[in-house]
């Protein structure tokens, strides 16, 4: 038997082995999967297959290359040795990590992830109970460890035949074997490597598509969060926004169906006017004229990456990691787009750029939309920019065109593209637009005339007069403004919303409002009562009973209000600034007395508090 074949079927053999462990792990966690005639089993199954090798050519590409490096022949014989001792270890690892998750998940509702070795030292100081209450569990952990061993030493013990092999041989078996660890480490072609908020698109099931491996690998060298307590559980909550039912409506008729555009970098700074300085984005800029617009409007988060998870399902950009790259990537959320499809309506999102672009697609269906349409969808490969995806003007009216097809209510959100580096517009419309004073310009005045075009496409269909439509940004990007190099201005973007060309009965447009409101506030028009909601977000119907809205920037918590910036690092003294008359927030005004008292400081600790810990527990929603 050749080298590269022992290879080959050491993996098939640990790769059963892995499907009994998930077959283990549904029989004792079955009440939390029922698995009936609806459940996409055949997809979970065969999603499972790609995490499971991707595991276990991460876990043994180290070993396997070891095996087949083209070595002298004297050689072999410690190179089959040391291939031994590598891969009987790291499996055992392996497979005794889903092992351990099978009854671990009982307690903690997801899989293992680097923030669970929070708990390692309690594990180790309870080690001697846990095996001996485990008793069953420990058994079958030896019996992998040894399954493990002559495994090892049946694939990859020297024979007389291994040694035999020509250097040119073993050399080809390493570049090919090579090959396939990294195709199979990164689960296949798609742009972008496996991670485990992927299998969550299959819904709750899903996380039987996982392994505890994996997400413990994945997880691995993101930043994990520390619980906190300022308040016990019940002050928390007198802390935190109040569940509440449908708003009235009573200006007009609430609207059926639902456009949310998201328009890449259009930081306010661009599309408001100033003295001496225009707006690149005139259209939308009359738009906000025209709608209910929110002057201290808010991102959540500086990256692309981190503004899906604040606009689609509340959930701030407070930590070093994006959500869906961070140990908790996997926790149960609730976005608004999830809520209604069980009210009967169309969910859709789209994007132009390439499919998995940021995981833009699995963050989509993670947070409830029924269908993500990308690049790989849009019909005419020639509208492509040649980066990032597909031009916005045609890719808009695509989105118009798609939508006239959905029957019943809907909802489309719509991510823009061409105004990101490269800032690439189309030939045709070279030295159309002013070119500005940094290089994002141009793009954006592009970007904002295909909206136009978009937007006067829609006011022809019959569904624009019931529809909602929203605008905002992702985030912001470069500035030359001095009024914005500070930390409301790094986030400050425009919201806009808007129904057949008028306003709505929203309150607090004084007030500052923020992404994670979005969410709410649509549920709220359409008079959707969700299940659950989110701390972190509030609706714009509702006057505002918060001090402000919290972002987070250098390590340092920012609560703005409508007159003040207050800044707040745990352990450390706050300061508070009037930033309107100092927008460089040099000269810090005097705290108050028993400042930590204030509704500000207590705001601030609350969401922190539930922010964090609620991430570690899993309980993001109330």
């Amino acid at each position: 038997m050749r080298s590269w074949s022992r290879v080959a079927l050491h993996c098939l053999s640990v790769l059963v082995i892995f499907q009994l462990l998930r077959l283990l792990f549904w029989w004792q966690n079955q009440l939390q999967f029922p698995l009936d005639a609806d459940s996409p089993l055949l997809g979970i199954w065969l999603e499972g297959l790609r995490y499971d090798l991707s595991t276990i050519a991460l876990c043994n590409a180290l070993p396997y290359l070891c095996y087949l490096a083209p070595l002298p022949m004297s050689f072999r014989v410690w190179q089959s040795r040391l291939a031994i001792l590598l891969t009987s270890v790291v499996n055992s690892l392996a497979l005794g990590l889903n092992l351990g998750d099978i009854e671990y998940y009982k307690f903690t509702g997801k899989r293992l992830t680097r923030d669970s070795l929070a708990i390692a030292q309690d594990i180790e100081e309870q080690a001697g109970s846990i095996f001996s209450y485990y008793w069953h569990y420990s058994l079958i952990l030896v019996l992998l460890c040894v399954l493990s061993y002559w495994l090892a030493r049946k694939f990859f013990a020297v024979t007389q035949r291994v040694k035999g092999e020509a250097v040119w041989q073993r050399t080809l078996s390493s570049v090919l074997t090579l090959a396939l660890i990294i195709l199979c480490a990164r689960g296949g072609l798609q742009l972008k490597p496996l991670i485990p908020a992927q299998a969550m698109a299959l819904g709750r099931p899903g996380t039987l598509a996982l392994n505890s491996a994996f997400t413990l690998l994945r997880s691995s060298g993101k930043s994990s969060l520390t619980k906190v307590k300022f308040f016990t559980e019940a002050d928390l909550k007198e802390q935190l926004p109040k569940p509440l039912p449908p708003a009235p409506y009573a200006a007009g008729v609430r609207p059926k169906n639902v456009v949310l555009v998201i328009l890449e970098s259009f930081a306010k700074e661009y599309v408001e006017a100033s003295p001496g300085r225009p707006s690149y984005a005139p259209f939308l800029n009359s738009l906000l004229q025209k709608g209910s617009s929110f002057p201290l409007a808010f991102a959540n988060g500086r990256r692309s990456i981190d503004a899906l998870p604040a606009i689609l399902a509340s959930i701030p950009a407070w930590m070093d990691a994006s959500f869906i790259t961070s140990p908790y990537q996997t926790n149960h959320v609730l976005g608004f787009a999830e809520v209604l499809n069980q009210g009967g309506w169309k969910t859709s999102f789209y994007h132009g750029g390439k499919n998995g672009t940021m995981f833009f697609d699995i963050m989509a269906r993670q947070f409830g939309f029924q269908r993500y349409l990308g690049a790989s969808e849009y019909p005419h490969a020639a509208d492509s920019d040649g980066q990032w995806g597909i031009f916005d003007e045609p890719f808009l009216q695509w989105v118009l065109k798609d939508l006239d097809k959905q029957e019943g209510p809907f909802i489309g959100t719509v991510f823009t593209l061409t105004s990101h580096h490269p800032y690439r517009i189309p030939p045709a419309y070279e030295g159309r637009f002013p070119k500005g004073t940094l290089e994002i310009h141009e793009s954006i005045a592009y970007a904002d005339y295909a909206l136009q075009r978009f937007y006067e496409e829609a006011q022809k269909k019959p569904w624009f007069p019931d529809t909602l439509f929203i605008f905002t940004a992702d985030h912001t990007s470069k500035s030359d403004n001095p009024l914005y190099e500070n930390a409301s201005g790094h986030f400050a973007v425009p919201l806009l919303f808007i129904q057949n060309d008028r306003p709505l009965p929203l309150l607090g447009l004084e007030s500052p409002a923020q992404h994670t409101d979005i969410g709410p506030t649509v549920l709220d028009i359409l008079g959707i009562e969700p299940r659950a909601h989110s701390p972190f977000g509030t609706s714009l119907l509702r006057k505002p009973s918060r001090p402000g809205v919290v972002l987070l920037e250098g390590g340092t918590y920012h609560l703005i209000t409508p007159s003040e910036v207050w800044q707040w690092a745990p352990e450390l003294r706050a300061q508070r600034f009037a930033w309107k008359q100092n927008p460089a927030l040099q000269s810090p005004l005097p705290l108050p007395d028993a400042y930590e008292l204030t509704p500000e400081m207590l705001f601030l600790k609350a969401q922190l508090q539930a922010f964090n810990n609620g991430m570690v527990d899993d309980h993001l929603i109330w």
